[in-house]
């Protein structure tokens, strides 16, 4: 009731502007989708809009303290305390001082606030439509009227060191996640498209990990772009409707009927991006190789191991005649991965099956493999990905051992792969043998956007053999039997997938 009370109260202090203080007209608020009415108390201050700090707080659920003295207005809860300052163009968030557009002002005993500064401060996202002189506001738990889905959990990048099982809880060491995502920049989204039975989605920059997730009754895709915001040049575009929400139509589509995108959350921003559909169909995300599009593929479908194993991105050999593979040891150097409870490392496991599988194609006649590295040095990511890509790599498989912290129990094989469209045949059959060879339970394949799978070019996977966490996962992986079986799978599932093997 009391943040119905606060829509009201929004409704009366925000637009009706008196004509001492060049009232604009035709000034439209809406909160989370919905229109609400003006107000006779919001007044419009050399373009900012002020409004009354006390009732529309406190009927948020804040507190709210006023010293007339100093003419301080300070709004806390157990988390945030806010200054303000009547004619200070300067406020203090947390004791850390923040420069006002537009100072506070006190008009007939009423304390007045910049609607912008106010709203995000307290978890609103703000979004300003010139053309339609709008105001969007949305709170955290808007679901952008669809049925807020459960945050899957997000998982650290494999090729961090290790992967949190979904199904549980856990962390595990991310050390190097700042090169792909650092926190706090936001990247503008510049474009939504749907074209070619592809949602086509531009990005200012290729740093995104989005999240997608599949509804029923009725069936649809989210797709989330954390840390995102829309480019203000396309928020203010016509894609935009009066509620906020941009949508477009696709006509006489067999599977997808609309598309709607919103801002949905502000902490972290988060764009959604959601496709109403007309019947479950499966579908593809992935980073195009220009890493500034991201595309929800409705263009492939499943493929099912076992029936048609070799299907996916034709490889073609080069001039040589032999296939170029090339096999990344993951970490090493600087970089130990994550080690188990008895401090063994995941680069000295790594490693040595990566010169494993080099000495077993030593003498192939049909397959050539270059190592990502040969000694115990680090290639970052971007090196790892740029060597595949100078030697013309036909497929790519980068090695590691999994860990999940507090949950010695979880045990396993794991198989990663990124574009479904290139990857997904070849992840399959190299798992298929590497949980034989293993002989853990099978975790089984799954897609992710990893860095050395995303960004490559040809086929490319990435192996989480077993879980230096788990005790007897640990003495495996350290076992020289153990690695051989597995070096010889990974040659196995090479074979078979290039058509040598059956």
């Amino acid at each position: 009731m009391r943040k119905i009370g606060a829509i009201v109260l929004f409704c009366w202090m925000l637009f009706l502007l008196p004509s001492m203080m060049h009232a604009e007209a035709g000034l439209q608020l809406y909160l989370n989708g919905e229109s609400v009415s003006p107000s006779a108390e919001a007044q419009m201050i050399k373009g900012s809009t002020m409004i009354p700090i006390r009732v529309v707080v406190e009927e948020l659920g804040f507190q709210v303290d006023w010293n007339k003295k100093t003419r301080m207005a300070s709004i806390h809860n157990d988390k945030k305390t806010i200054q303000l300052v009547v004619d200070q163009k300067w406020a203090t968030v947390n004791d850390k001082k923040i420069t006002l557009d537009m100072p506070p002002s006190l008009k007939k005993d009423t304390t007045l606030v910049p609607l912008r500064f106010v709203g995000e401060q307290m978890g609103l996202v703000v979004n300003w439509e010139n053309e339609s002189k709008s105001v969007f506001l949305f709170s955290s738990d808007f679901s952008s009227d669809v049925t807020q889905p459960t945050p899957p959990t997000t998982l650290p990048e494999p090729d961090q060191g290790g992967v949190v099982d979904p199904a549980n809880s856990g962390a595990s060491s991310d050390k190097d996640l700042s090169e792909e995502v650092k926190m706090g920049e936001l990247t503008d989204v510049q474009s939504v498209t749907f074209e070619d039975n592809r949602l086509i989605i531009g990005v200012s920059k290729g740093s995104l990990l989005p999240k997608q997730e599949r509804l029923t009754n009725p069936d649809r895709v989210v797709i989330d772009l954390p840390n995102a915001k829309f480019a203000d040049s396309y928020f203010k575009s016509a894609t935009f409707g009066m509620n906020g929400q941009g949508e477009i139509q696709v006509p006489n589509h067999a599977v997808v009927s609309k598309i709607r995108f919103s801002l949905f959350s502000n902490n972290p921003s988060t764009v959604r991006i959601v496709l109403d559909l007309n019947q479950n169909q499966n579908f593809s995300l992935y980073t195009a190789n220009d890493p500034n599009t991201i595309i929800v593929d409705f263009n492939q479908a499943n493929v099912d191991v076992g029936t048609n194993p070799g299907a996916g991105q034709p490889v073609t050999p080069p001039q040589s005649g032999k296939y170029i593979v090339v096999i990344d040891a993951g970490h090493g150097g600087n970089d130990p991965g994550t080690s188990s409870p008895n401090n063994r490392r995941e680069k000295d496991f790594n490693l040595p099956v990566a010169l494993k599988v080099a000495d077993l194609f030593r003498d192939d006649p049909n397959v050539q493999i270059i190592l990502t590295r040969s000694d115990d040095t680090y290639p970052t990511l971007t090196d790892r990905v740029a060597l595949a890509k100078q030697v013309q790599a036909n497929l790519f498989v980068s090695i590691h051992g999994n860990s999940i912290e507090n949950k010695p129990t979880i045990s396993g094989t794991e198989t990663y792969f990124t574009r479904e469209d290139a990857s997904k045949a070849f992840a399959q059959v190299m798992h298929a043998k590497l949980v034989q060879a293993t002989q853990l339970p099978d975790r089984g394949v799954r897609q992710k956007s990893l860095h050395v799978t995303r960004e490559t070019t040809m086929p490319a996977v990435l192996l989480e053999v077993g879980y230096l966490s788990n005790l007897s996962d640990e003495a495996a992986l350290f076992s020289e039997e153990f690695q051989n079986r597995v070096a010889q799978s990974i040659k196995d599932g090479i074979n078979v997938y290039l058509g040598f093997q059956a």
